[in-house]
């Protein structure tokens, strides 16, 4: 893992990569569920799982594939295909920031691979040729990747639907970002693909008129709205569309489900017609061109970004090594040298703690979905709903490493200490060494036993014997339960982000 590059309600997206053959590297997307989401039933757990299924089963070039799903201590993640380039929503908000329209034969590009591939994930069947009668219900902006090889895909099934899928959305709920719901999801109705296609003539209507069809800052309003009024037509806010074009958008808009355009695909066609009337549509290397002239600066600094990660992991690999090559050396108690030795190894192949020193936020990447834009809404209460909403910092899976990254350098430390004859700890080498560091070891200190009970035979004796033993003190940017010093345990009365703990 490298670092985070998105996020959403369910689940954390990273930039990681795979070894597929010595040092030869291929970038991936690590998808991770929140921690917060961790539950004792693994509801949540079971949709991330469901997810992968479903878009593992879609082949297709405008999808993005799942290439594997696992469960690690961190939580259920996917892995899938890295596209380089951003979402939809990022081009969107790069052309206006940059204050560059989007031109109309790229846009009927980006449209009609997104809407290729969603006719093909509704077209799914089951492996004995039932249709699986799928529904995204999440087509947005910010779940359409535009890549710089020109190719737009379509991701995130984290809340797809299919017949077979039984008790995993609750009866009266309703889950989508509001701005792009159909009426009838909005109302809790039963839905089918013509609500994927209202979702699709909504973005069509606001790459157009570069800005949104429905405003969610008052999301209650924006659902009254859906069910009380038609959208309006984008002539009325772009009178330089064609009529075609603006004939084959309404088509997706029909409030009357009898009316609506029936599927993606078809709504690919009539679009395409229509804008072949008025000139090209733009080819996969143009689109491209054009993504790269938005996004490229983007591009090169999440690079930059990856690079000085793996500059610090070596750094603190580096550490490490010292460490062990000076207890090698001078004879350290080959049980704690053991202790160092897998933690050396768990700091090398996880690299959480390299993204903590980093202090690279979830947020920062501004492809990233607003996790607001995503609410439940329990038709059967009213209209009371709630918003999904991020972990708190010390719950975030990028700041979870930091105890492996405190633990490594206080045992490097300690190490030296000990080697040392308890005069300072390990100098950690260069003026450009990780600034994270262990306090100074004060044999005057003293462990409290009110913060500290040990477990086992070793443990502590009590306060008369603290001056013949030292105190090392740990801190950590998340609460701590327990800690293993060498083979021992120290356990927490309660958990604590600071405490003292006595050397046996």
């Amino acid at each position: 893992m490298l670092l985070p590059i998105g996020t959403g309600g369910m689940a954390t997206v990273y930039l990681a990569r795979v070894r597929v053959v010595d040092s030869l590297y291929r970038n991936v997307a690590l998808k991770l569920m929140h921690p917060h989401l961790r539950t004792e039933d693994g509801t949540w757990a079971i949709q991330l799982v469901e997810e992968a299924k479903l878009a593992g089963s879609i082949r297709h070039p405008n999808v993005v594939p799942v290439l594997e799903v696992g469960e690690d201590p961190h939580g259920v993640f996917l892995v899938m295909e890295y596209v380089e380039g951003d979402t939809l929503a990022g081009v969107i908000r790069a052309a206006r920031t940059q204050k560059r329209p989007l031109p109309p034969p790229i846009v009927a590009r980006i449209l009609a691979d997104a809407l290729t591939g969603l006719h093909a994930a509704h077209e799914l069947t089951a492996p004995n040729g039932e249709p699986l009668l799928l529904v995204h219900r999440d087509f947005s902006p910010q779940n359409v990747l535009v890549g710089t090889d020109g190719i737009s895909r379509l991701t995130d099934f984290g809340i797809a639907k299919v017949k077979t899928r039984i008790g995993v959305t609750a009866s009266g709920v309703i889950k989508g970002k509001v701005g792009y719901m159909a009426p009838e999801q909005a109302l809790g109705k039963p839905l089918d693909r013509r609500c994927d296609v209202w979702a699709a003539g909504v973005v069509a209507w606001e790459l157009l008129a570069m800005r949104r069809l429905y405003q969610d800052d008052d999301q209650v309003a924006t659902l009254l709205r859906l069910v009380s009024n038609p959208p309006p037509r984008i002539r009325s806010v772009c009178p330089g569309v064609p009529q075609e074009v603006d004939d084959a958008i309404a088509s997706a808009l029909e409030v009357d489900l009898t009316k609506r355009c029936p599927t993606a695909l078809d709504l690919k066609k009539r679009l395409l017609e229509a804008w072949a009337r008025i000139g090209p549509t733009a080819d996969a290397e143009q689109v491209g061109e054009f993504v790269r002239g938005l996004v490229s600066a983007k591009i090169e600094k999440r690079a930059e970004q990856a690079k000085a990660v793996l500059a610090l992991r070596a750094k603190i690999s580096h550490v490490s090594e010292r460490a062990i090559e000076m207890a090698s050396r001078d004879g350290f108690d080959s049980s704690d040298l053991a202790s160092v030795r897998e933690a050396a190894a768990r700091q090398r192949s996880a690299d959480h703690s390299t993204r903590a020193a980093l202090a690279v936020g979830v947020g920062s990447d501004p492809a990233a979905p607003s996790s607001k834009q995503e609410v439940e809404v329990r038709t059967d209460k009213g209209s009371s709903w709630s918003r999904s909403h991020r972990a708190p910092a010390w719950k975030r899976p990028a700041l979870g490493g930091s105890i492996a990254a405190v633990a490594l350098l206080a045992a490097a430390g300690l190490i030296a200490w000990r080697i040392r004859g308890g005069e300072s700890p390990l100098p950690v080498a260069g003026p450009d060494a990780p600034s994270a560091s262990v306090p100074p070891v004060d044999a005057s200190l003293t462990a409290p036993d009110t913060t500290v009970a040990q477990t086992g035979p070793s443990a502590w004796a009590g306060p008369a014997q603290a001056k013949d033993r030292p105190t090392i003190l740990v801190r950590s940017d998340v609460p701590m339960t327990s800690l293993r010093v060498g083979k021992r345990t120290v356990a927490m009365v309660a958990a604590t982000t600071e405490v003292e703990v006595q050397l046996a």
